[in-house]
């Protein structure tokens, strides 16, 4: 009996190896799927690189490359030690296979145009290290490094925590350049000024797509240069697009009607007024002849918000920058007797402060940076004037002025939210 049950136990025993080397072996045998994100985009910046910048998998794998950007158009391309693509190839945008393929590594593979969230399916049959690119943006390279079935890897959880530190890495970069920025000017011989704006910045792994400063007043009669920073993403700049012109075509191409400028050197505020495209350190210059409040945008990146504001007010009238905001409805500044006097409303809302206004005694009493100032208002056509200077020197703050752009700089405390108004009677 004894003997019985040693020889089942032993006979149950090598069963059960047996079955776990095949099932081991079988697991070992059937490819994996990685995912690798071409690009990611947020709010402010394009993060342009390969996320992870290099996977490691088996032979046999597939990775599947998905465009992980708002609204920029990538590729994945491996050369295999062709001549490089460019995007004056018209080849660049057609797929050299269609996705979901077996790729050897001895011939070019070309994704084509990626718009966002499209993918291209790649299973890597041969062993090496396999480098691509974008060809829209070449400095966006990874690799794919391809090893024996068997030999260790890092794991999926590794691998994506490597892709999340690389992205948390770059946005980190991009934010620090975030924040108010005064813009720059020259003065023009006729008196006139021309205002600088940068479009975007960045480095060989993200573009930082925002107009700095993204809001700026000019006087009626001045002009703007917009200058591209970015060291290789293009940019646009485009006032008054048509609702039915779309920047990129259904196959995700860039629409040819944008590529040259568009428009007079001069804007009143109507027509399509575009600079056509402007590669890094190219630039475009407008001059503005009519009052009002104009938005422009690089629609290239409208999924970054890449977007800006020029305000334009008379000739001659002060413009004012509260906390490095420009103020829109500054026009109504105006000196008195050696005294530039502000809208209080306006004032007080630049400054992240709330007002109480007492009528019986006509006082405004201001409350910013953890201080109160009271003084008297003057009325004008319907609209409180206050004291600039009494304000500010009253809250702790100091302030500017450029005689050259008539502008008022001021600083006060900390930026606020938008202000709360109360009234006593």
């Amino acid at each position: 009996m004894k003997k019985t049950a040693t020889v089942l136990l032993l006979t149950f025993t090598a069963v059960w190896m047996l079955i776990s080397s095949v099932f081991a072996a079988d697991n070992a045998a059937t490819p994996d799927t990685w995912q690798v994100s071409v690009g990611k985009e947020t709010p402010a910046a394009s993060l342009d690189s390969m996320f992870p910048k290099v996977i490691f998998i088996h032979e046999g794998d597939k990775v599947v490359f998905t465009n992980g950007a708002i609204a920029t158009p990538h590729t994945v391309t491996f050369l295999a030690g062709q001549t490089p693509l460019t995007t004056q190839d018209p080849t660049h945008a057609i797929p050299t296979e269609p996705s979901g393929g077996s790729w050897d590594g001895k011939a070019l593979l070309n994704s084509g145009i990626l718009v966002p969230k499209q993918s291209y399916e790649v299973t890597f049959t041969t062993s090496g290290a396999y480098s691509y690119y974008c060809v829209l943006h070449p400095m966006m390279v990874g690799t794919v490094v391809v090893l024996p079935k068997g030999q260790p890897i890092p794991s999926k959880v590794e691998q994506a925590a490597a892709a999340k530190a690389q992205e948390n890495d770059l946005i980190f970069q991009a934010s620090l350049l975030e924040g108010s920025h005064e813009a720059q000017y020259a003065v023009n011989k006729d008196g006139s000024l021309t205002y600088k704006i940068a479009l975007g910045s960045g480095n060989s792994t993200f573009s930082h797509n925002r107009m700095v400063p993204e809001t700026v007043i000019v006087n009626q009669g001045d002009s703007i240069t917009w200058t591209n920073l970015s060291p290789y993403e293009p940019h646009f700049v485009t006032f008054n697009k048509p609702a039915d012109l779309n920047f990129f075509t259904e196959k995700g191409e860039f629409n040819p009607k944008f590529m040259p400028p568009s428009g007079a050197k001069e804007f009143n505020g109507t027509g399509f007024t575009n600079s056509g495209i402007l590669l890094n350190t190219q630039s475009y210059n407008l001059k503005f002849t009519k009052v009002g409040t104009f938005t422009y945008e690089c629609y290239l990146h409208s999924g970054s918000k890449m977007r800006g504001t020029v305000v334009v007010i008379p000739k001659g009238a002060i413009k004012l920058v509260v906390n490095g905001n420009a103020i829109a409805n500054s026009a109504g500044a105006q000196w008195k007797n050696e005294d530039l006097n502000v809208d209080v409303v306006s004032f007080t809302k630049a400054l992240g402060g709330k007002l109480v206004i007492d009528k019986k005694t006509n006082k405004y009493t201001i409350t910013a940076n953890g201080k109160s100032v009271g003084t008297v208002g003057t009325t004008l056509k319907g609209t409180v004037y206050v004291s600039a200077e009494k304000i500010v020197h009253g809250l702790g703050g100091t302030y500017t002025w450029n005689g050259a752009t008539q502008s008022l700089t001021v600083t006060v405390g900390a930026k606020a939210a938008a202000a709360s108004t109360s009234h006593s009677h």
